[in-house]
């Protein structure tokens, strides 16, 4: 999918000056993005979209064995079964770029990119030693940066920092501790000494011990989002309790995968379980909760309650994607300038305004604006770093 393509091609939509080409092969976007991300779009809309695709893929549907039924009135029927076989026809095909000629269009959509469209976030983190050295890791060459505590740290190819043992009798201290913190529009990938996995998202600092070796638990502290694959062992081969504090409360696990949010400028922290178990602890006001996966503890200012949610969309963020399902857009908005390392600016009343969908965060800004606004509901400016929302007409569907 070429999705600088897609970015003008929804513009060009949205200001009626699409050719017959290029609707035709946003029209087959459209239809296979519903399916992938199961959102919802407008009804009437779409069905526009079904009515102009269906008369040019018709006849590649019958050749590849699908029963190309009639179109019947959206409002009557379900769309989610033509949405399915259009999708089929695509995967059978390989990509809808067979609905336009990319050689006479590439050209002119990509003189079309806004200059001022602001790239996505990368790894980027910055490193503080025992000592206070601070080391930038998007700087620092692959190889080792440093050995302290008979820990050995190591800048991987892939963008990883490992922490090894080189020796076994001089880690046993365990009174030095390190940092690692991602700016806004940063991640990274750490592993500890004990062979846990840690992802870092953009504006979040991790502090931990340089090795585990002599405590009684694994004790790390956590400020912004991350996800963790705890190792049940630690270094010299003891089972011992890992323990994330975030924000007011403590979380408990042994050999187990789980997400943190605990941004300062949020409502609520929020621990989602994947794999295994785990206790999350309130500090204040004492109160705890056992989570099993599927489920999230949410704290918030006077209580800790858990629910059941989609942990795909918990971790999406590790996945590369940003994925939302009726979340409020200030919420949204917020993931977006911790990505982008971008203010945002809102000029109008958003409280009832919801996104759901999804789409990849390595795109350019814009065309995360774009495809969010197909909800309908908003519109976005660039403005040099920052994003202006405006309110938009909408269409009721009674």
């Amino acid at each position: 999918m070429l999705e600088k393509e897609i970015s003008i091609l929804i513009e060009k939509y949205k200001n009626g000056t699409l050719t017959d080409e290029e609707s035709t092969f946003l029209n087959a976007w459209y239809i296979k993005y519903a399916q992938e991300t199961s959102s919802s779009f407008d009804p009437e809309h779409l069905e526009q979209n079904l009515d102009q695709l269906w008369n040019s893929v018709e006849e590649k549907l019958t050749a590849h064995g699908f029963h190309a039924e009639p179109l019947i009135p959206a409002k009557k029927v379900s769309l989610w079964p033509r949405i399915a076989i259009a999708a089929s026809l695509f995967m059978v095909l390989g990509t809808a770029l067979y609905f336009f000629n990319p050689k006479e269009t590439k050209v002119k959509l990509i003189d079309q990119i806004a200059s001022n469209d602001i790239k996505p976030g990368s790894n980027q983190a910055f490193l503080t030693l025992a000592d206070g050295s601070r080391i930038s890791l998007n700087d620092a060459a692959n190889g080792q940066l440093a050995s302290q505590a008979g820990i050995t740290i190591t800048k991987a190819g892939n963008g990883q920092l490992i922490y090894t043992i080189a020796d076994q009798h001089s880690a046993t201290s365990g009174k030095e501790f390190n940092t690692i913190e991602t700016p806004r529009g940063g991640q990274y990938q750490i592993n500890l000494p004990d062979g846990t996995r840690v992802w870092l998202n953009a504006e979040t600092k991790l502090k931990f011990p340089v090795t585990f070796a002599g405590k009684k638990q694994r004790k790390v502290e956590l400020s912004g989002e991350a996800y963790f694959e705890v190792s049940k062992l630690t270094e010299d081969g003891a089972r011992m309790a890992f323990v994330v504090a975030s924000r007011g409360q403590e979380i408990e696990v042994l050999g187990t995968h789980f997400n943190v949010n605990a941004y300062s400028d949020e409502d609520y922290t929020k621990t989602t379980l994947l794999e295994g178990a785990v206790r999350v602890s309130r500090l204040v006001n004492p109160q705890s909760a056992r989570l099993i996966p599927g489920q999230q503890a949410t704290l918030g200012p006077t209580t800790l309650k858990l629910k059941n949610v989609d942990t795909e969309q918990a971790v999406a963020w590790k996945n590369g994607q940003f994925m939302f399902s009726n979340v409020p857009l200030q919420q949204v908005m917020k993931e977006v300038s911790r990505w982008y390392n971008v203010d945002v600016e809102y000029r109008g009343d958003f409280s009832g305004v919801v996104i759901g969908g999804g789409v990849s965060k390595f795109t350019n800004i814009k065309e995360v604006l774009d495809v969010l606004e197909l909800a309908g509901k908003v519109s976005f400016k660039i403005e040099g770093k920052s994003i202006i929302v405006s309110p938009r007409n909408q269409i009721t569907i009674n």
